[in-house]
């Protein structure tokens, strides 16, 4: 018997892949292109282009094929696809009046094969990589789930029911329209203006929801306590109520208990052409190009907005916060940059005085790179325990998976929109300073001293975003509680605060870099 928690896993899920580990596929993609200019006069010139391409994807393995769920059968005819070029060109760069040029295309992107891999792999068969998805308290009297941080060293005697991973029938490659209009003018002492104006427009974009859902079960409906100690989170009222997608008492199923179409399997991932997304912009490009100065300037305005489109190669869970209200996923993309800045200038006097001046003054070239960014957007999620509660005989309500509905999708906070917060501007400048040595016969020595982020500016790249916690219900009567994480208690840390600073490949701690080169 037990008592507390003294023999359960401190965590509260677990869930583990186990399967064949030599699974191979072969995808084949193929395209074609045509463009045509035709040059109207002297001042206009029209190019029309066309691009057709096509992705076959593997066949479907035979002895995975699963016969209770349809769509693992086979993979999706994604077709051709055409995609059409239009430009035109007026004016003439010696001229006084601008450089008009418009640009239309139409691209489509390409399913990755890491995805087609899951999906060819994870179709429910006992044969393929089985999902394994564990509770603390399942399975107590076989042995329960493995204790963190050990895993499971093979298929438990007592087989958890799978996910699996399927194309929805209807499912294409997605599709992007991109336009441009820009103005250029040449400017007295070898500088050039350019001003831009672009718009992308995404379609039928992947979005990766559970089909296993009874709508019969589901949804229905949970309250959570909501506990904040010093009133600074965002939900201000003492409960909420949401949809809530669980696991339902049931006289009516064999295990008691509804809430699966299917009740063999866990999760079915349905991959759909369900998203679309937009982004505008303003262009604004200053450059010089002359003896000794180089100069370099771009800024950027621009929006993007989405519906949340699933952007992983990987196919983990599914990607929406409600499937029922779809509406909730529309707001700010996760890669909106309000405002961006780039300069790049490149000075390299072309001096050639002779004797010791020459030695000193001769050779130097300096040039730097700085970079301005606007925040990127996140969106505040909960963590915590799968949502929980007790009907009036003491029967467990359990969540389907994580997140306060319990879909186990987008763990976002009901109520509060995606991307609603945003990471502080990021900077950083770049310098390099060279001396180049005439050795005499056609050998030069150069000597280079390099510092990148020079000025050690600390470059936020990670924030909690955690801003609530989901605690279970329990058997006396308490309802589940939803508690803003305010970083007072122990080991928790408050939203929004930083995690990691200047942790990324581009944004990174100040360096020095030394170096000589010789040329002969």
């Amino acid at each position: 018997m037990l008592h507390g928690l003294g023999y359960l896993p401190c965590y509260s899920y677990y869930s583990q892949t186990i399967g064949p580990s030599d699974w191979w596929l072969s995808t084949n993609d193929w395209a074609g292109y045509a463009s045509s200019r035709w040059k109207a006069s002297k001042t206009l010139v029209f190019t029309l282009g066309g691009r057709w391409e096509m992705e076959q994807l593997s066949p479907a393995i035979t002895r995975l094929k699963n016969p209770d769920l349809p769509l693992t059968q086979s993979l999706p005819r994604l077709g051709s696809q055409w995609g059409p070029r239009l430009g035109v060109a007026w004016g003439a760069a010696e001229s006084h009046w601008p450089v008009l040029r418009l640009g239309y295309g139409m691209y489509f992107s390409r399913t990755p094969n890491a995805q087609l891999e899951t999906a060819l792999t994870q179709t429910g068969s006992i044969n393929g990589d089985l999902s394994f998805f564990m509770r603390p308290t399942d399975n107590l009297r076989g042995g329960g789930a493995p204790p963190f941080p050990y895993v499971l060293a093979g298929q438990p005697g007592a087989v958890v029911r799978p996910d699996a991973v399927e194309y929805a029938s209807s499912f294409r490659n997605g599709e992007v329209h991109e336009a441009e209009v820009s103005l250029q003018e040449s400017l007295p002492g070898h500088v050039r203006l350019e001003a831009s104006g672009v718009a992308s427009l995404g379609r039928r974009l992947p979005v990766t929801t559970d089909a296993n859902i009874d709508p019969a079960a589901n949804p229905k409906s949970i309250t959570y306590q909501v506990v904040d100690g010093d009133g600074s989170g965002p939900i201000k009222v003492p409960q909420i109520t949401v949809p809530f997608f669980a696991s339902w008492p049931s006289a009516n199923a064999a295990s008691g208990f509804a809430g699966r179409l299917n009740p063999n399997y866990q999760k079915v991932l349905e991959v759909v052409s369900g998203a679309n997304s937009t982004y505008e912009a303003l262009l604004l490009r200053l450059s010089r190009n002359a003896r000794g100065l180089t100069f370099r300037a771009r800024y950027t305005l621009g929006h993007a907005a989405d519906w949340n489109p699933d952007d992983s190669p990987m196919v983990g869970g599914p990607s929406v916060l409600d499937p029922i209200d779809f509406r909730q996923e529309y707001g700010t993309s996760d890669l909106d940059v309000r405002h961006s800045l780039t300069s790049a200038v490149i000075v390299q006097p072309n001096w050639k005085l002779r004797g010791a001046p020459g030695a000193i003054a001769n050779g130097w070239m300096m040039s730097g790179v700085g970079q301005l960014h606007s925040g990127l957007p996140y969106t505040m999620r909960t963590a915590g325990s799968l949502a929980k509660e007790f009907n009036l005989s003491g029967e467990p309500i359990v969540g389907l998976g994580t997140g306060m509905n319990g879909y186990g999708g987008d763990n976002r906070v009901y109520g509060i929109g995606r991307n609603t917060y945003r990471y502080p501007a990021t900077w950083k400048a770049d310098l390099r300073i060279a001396k180049r040595f005439d050795l005499g016969q056609m050998r030069q020595l150069e000597l280079m001293a390099e510092s990148f982020n020079l000025f050690n500016h600390q470059n936020v790249t990670q924030v909690e975003t955690t801003g609530y916690a989901v605690e279970q219900g329990t058997m006396n009567g308490a309802m589940p509680r939803l508690s803003f994480v305010t970083g007072l208690k122990k080991g928790q840390t408050e939203f929004g605060k930083p995690l990691s600073v200047n942790a990324t490949d581009v944004l990174r701690e100040r360096q020095f870099q030394f170096g000589a080169r010789v040329r002969f």
